[in-house]
């Protein structure tokens, strides 16, 4: 087969959209692993909310910087403005845990799990997305047009399986459904 341009800078372009959503879900995860690691080798402390900074982001949308008292290791009173914002007023005198760096008790962060969680949903799909757009129009590129239809086939016979897995409890669900609210 003979690629024309369209054909050369529509996969140059699809592998630079791949490559930059690895590069995001890379810096991701290795924020990811500095925060883990943060909250297993740092310093936890009880803090208090001490006061509330308003800001925006770059959508204009309402955002909540907030300042904390502690006591560090070393007996040592604190007074530093979390690193992270969050979306939710909190509310002053409010007591949250803490952790920051033994070397660098100016680093502190709230801790907390949420954050963790959606950076976990969203670096495998970053990755798999990034790398399926990397091979996917290099193999077409260079012919193998037999990997993408073996791939497109694999995934049509998956799609089936899961169809025939799960239609006998969603068909019920569905029947009940229909049953309840009609």
């Amino acid at each position: 087969m003979v690629h024309d341009f369209w054909d050369y800078t529509g996969a140059a372009a699809v592998v630079l959209f791949g490559v930059g959503q690895l590069f995001i879900g890379i810096a991701i995860l290795w924020r990811t692993i500095e925060r883990a690691t943060l909250w297993m080798r740092g310093h936890h402390a009880r803090a208090t909310i001490t006061s509330i900074d308003e800001e925006s982001d770059s959508e204009g949308h309402r955002i909540y910087r907030s300042t904390v008292e502690f006591l560090a290791a070393t007996g040592e009173p604190r007074r530093i403005a979390l690193a992270d914002t969050v979306t939710g007023r909190p509310r002053i005198g409010a007591r949250i845990t803490v952790v920051y760096r033994p070397n660098d008790p100016e680093h502190v962060d709230a801790l907390g799990i949420a954050k963790g969680v959606g950076h976990l949903i969203a670096v495998p799909i970053l990755v798999v997305v990034g790398v399926a757009a990397i091979v996917l129009p290099i193999a077409y590129l260079l012919g193998l047009d037999g990997v993408l239809a073996w791939s497109e086939q694999a995934l049509a016979d998956t799609i089936d399986r899961l169809d025939k897995a799960i239609s006998g409890p969603l068909g019920r669900l569905q029947r009940l459904l229909m049953d309840w609210f009609g």
